[in-house]
């Protein structure tokens, strides 16, 4: 089977399979190796068409490229968990924070504890529903159209609403960073989103894992300037990129 044949077919399985498919699955369909479909996705994740994941690959192409919430939750737990500790620091009793839909955020909101007067405000069904209840913590759901896939609200009602509060910090991720031209994201709702966030905030916090480091996406949502800190599990990482981040925290 030719190259460009079987690249085609892995797009077809990915939507297929719910855009999610692992290399055991493409290899037993396409009969090659898992070595072979490894650089195949490889060679697509260059051109922004997937991307890879441990043990398969998430599509890209269609104009939400987000993958399911569970599998987001899954990937990266450990470093998740480092980023939300540091993150925890930033917040302080009586404050109105911003949360948008990412796995990284989700994580932070389960470490929201014993906060007194914590307003958060999220396009996340589920960390509404983790938070709700919890003494402490009053919740505002930004609403919009729900995507199922994410659990999370987008749409121009969700900008607009987002457009009409004020908080003190924001804590959004993205999928992807580099240290020449900041966080990028690979939808132009996930872009707008964002920016409606930053907007909106005193503080601002990026919140990013290693794996989406030197990685860049069609939409540009702002310099790493544009934050108060950037945080990701690397101490060493950390310590370059305050570098980079020009307002004072």
């Amino acid at each position: 089977m030719a190259l460009h044949d079987r690249k085609d077919l892995i797009l077809e399985l990915l939507r297929n399979y719910s855009r999610f498919v692992t290399v055991e699955q493409l290899s037993e369909k396409l009969f090659v190796s898992p070595a072979t479909i490894r650089r195949d996705l490889a060679e697509l994740e260059e051109t922004k068409l997937v991307q890879r994941t441990r043990g398969g690959a998430i599509l890209l192409e269609s104009i939400s490229t987000e993958a399911p919430m569970v599998l987001r939750e899954n990937r990266n737990e450990m470093q998740k968990q480092i980023i939300a500790t540091i993150a925890k620091d930033y917040i302080k009793d009586g404050m109105t924070i911003f949360m948008d839909s990412s796995s990284t955020a989700f994580m932070l909101a389960r470490n929201l504890e014993r906060f007194v007067n914590l307003q958060v405000i999220t396009n996340n069904l589920k960390i509404c529903w983790l938070l709700s209840g919890r003494k402490g913590i009053g919740l505002v759901c930004t609403g919009g159209r729900l995507k199922e896939q994410s659990m999370s609200f987008f749409g121009m009602s969700t900008v607009q609403f987002i457009n009409g509060v004020n908080a003190d910090a924001a804590f959004i991720s993205a999928v992807g960073f580099s240290f020449e031209n900041g966080s990028s994201d690979a939808s132009e709702e996930d872009y707008y989103l964002k920016r409606a966030y930053l907007s909106n905030s005193k503080k601002k916090y990026l919140l990013v894992d290693t794996s989406k480091q030197d990685k860049e996406f069609l939409y540009r949502t702002a310099p790493l300037s544009a934050f108060n800190r950037v945080i990701t599990e690397s101490k060493d990482v950390n310590e370059r990129l305050l570098r980079f981040v020009t307002v004072a925290s």
